[in-house]
């Protein structure tokens, strides 16, 4: 090969800049349990929306644990004032999070880093559950909880165990035995405390499975039951599911719930979409063992909100109206503030698609920080279309052979010029480049 051929973009992105791949999502879209760590959702920095983080903790798992909330609302209302499509803010990716924290140690530094002392942490386990509707095979309440017990056993990060893994553990230590038998005992005698209306009995065979010490016992039971049952029968395998973490201690859950909006699609009947919405209440309002134990957060965005508003007022469930009078129950993610913000969103990404025994030039190579800038501008101030974008720009600048990818080399790429106007990140005086310490 000549020194003046080009060499093809993928070689480029491996032999210069030390990457093992494009380390951007080329959709953005969350794939919860995906094994692409650039779709999954796991690449994540609790930074970019440090304060809406914390907000959600004290409203949500707090509130959960301690306040008797029952409903939370995690929205985006958009860039502008009357947006409706405000998809793109990082909710999927946030809950994701906030889940898998609670997961770690059954909710204990997640309390302490609200405030709350080492005994306090301790004495109110919780554990928490991620769900989704979607227009495929989620379509009603019971489908989605069906879910939410399948993220419960196949769900993990890395080789760590699932979160029925970590019940079972804590349920043979608090039995002092770790026999299938007398787990399931434990399980049944929980359920004869329940004083309430219940769905009716339990599925015993998920409970021994779930009781099994075999690792894929309860995921094997799961996959054979078939897709109408799931629908149907869906709450009962939730109760079921509860009744297990109960007598593992757990004494409540947080069931994140994403794309509520799929409930109120075009392609869903009024009349079903009113029923469905009133099972919100029968199941997780006033049926046992979910009345005691479930806290539900869903994700929100006004064109979601026009459609179910009032079914929500009709079925009397706690508003997820956006105001004032409702802040103890609503959290809203923010467009990006600035660059920095930006430049904080991308660095996980590259850090984890950096060959092990890479010499990085910066945090952000192979952008420049003026790239970033640019990126941010062009970018509606939504992190998903600033990752997309990345995308674009490093495959369009590996093409042409980069040895870095400049604020120019961006506004190429995406072939639309910038006019940068008042308010913009500030550029330092010796440089000329921002001001990242700010961050």
């Amino acid at each position: 090969m000549s020194a003046n051929e080009s060499v093809p973009s993928v070689v480029w992105i491996r032999r210069e800049w030390h990457l093992r791949n494009n380390p951007f999502p080329a959709t953005g879209v969350a794939r919860i349990g995906g094994t692409d760590a650039r779709e999954n959702g796991l690449l994540y920095e609790p930074d970019v929306h440090a304060d809406q983080l914390k907000e959600s903790i004290e409203k949500f798992v707090l509130g959960m644990s301690f306040s008797g909330l029952k409903f939370g609302y995690l929205w985006s209302a958009g860039v502008i004032p009357g947006e409706s499509d405000a998809r793109g803010f990082g909710k999927s990716v946030l809950m994701q999070h906030l889940a898998g924290a609670i997961n770690a140690d059954f909710g204990s530094t997640v309390y302490q880093q609200a405030g709350l002392d080492e005994a306090d942490a301790r004495e109110i386990p919780i554990c928490s559950l991620f769900t989704g509707f979607d227009t495929a095979h989620v379509r009603t309440l019971g489908a989605a909880l069906f879910a939410a017990v399948e993220y419960a056993v196949k769900f993990r990060t890395g080789d760590g165990p699932s979160l029925v893994g970590q019940l079972r553990r804590r349920l043979a230590e608090r039995v002092g035995d770790s026999d299938v038998k007398e787990l399931t005992k434990a399980v049944a005698d929980t359920h004869r405390t329940l004083r309430g209306r219940t769905l009716g009995p339990p599925d015993d065979k998920l409970i021994v499975a779930l009781c099994d010490e075999a690792p894929n016992a309860a995921a094997d039971y799961l996959t054979k039951i078939s897709s109408v049952s799931r629908s149907r029968n869906g709450a009962l395998h939730m109760a079921s599911f509860l009744l297990f973490a109960a007598a593992a201690g757990i004494k409540h859950v947080l069931l994140c719930c994403d794309q509520l909006e799929d409930l109120a699609s075009t392609t869903t009947t009024k009349a079903k979409r009113d029923l469905e919405i009133e099972r919100f209440r029968d199941i997780i309002v006033e049926t046992l063992p979910m009345a005691d134990m479930v806290t539900l957060v869903a994700t929100m965005h006004p064109r979601a909100s026009m459609t179910m508003r009032s079914a929500w007022s009709l079925a009397d469930l706690p508003s997820f109206d956006l105001t004032p009078a409702n802040r103890l129950r609503t959290v809203e993610l923010p467009p990006l503030r600035d660059a920095i913000q930006a430049a904080q969103l991308l660095k996980p990404y590259l850090a984890a698609a950096t060959k092990e025994d890479a010499q990085r030039e910066d945090e952000l190579f192979p952008f420049t920080a003026d790239a970033v800038v640019c990126l941010f501008e062009r970018s509606a101030r939504k992190p998903r279309d600033v990752l997309r974008k990345a995308h674009v720009v490093l495959d369009a600048a590996a093409k042409r052979n980069l040895s870095r990818i400049t604020g120019q080399d961006v506004e190429a790429a995406l072939d639309v010029p910038v006019q940068r106007g008042p308010g913009q990140i500030e550029l330092t005086e010796s440089t000329g480049m921002p001001d990242w310490s700010r961050g």
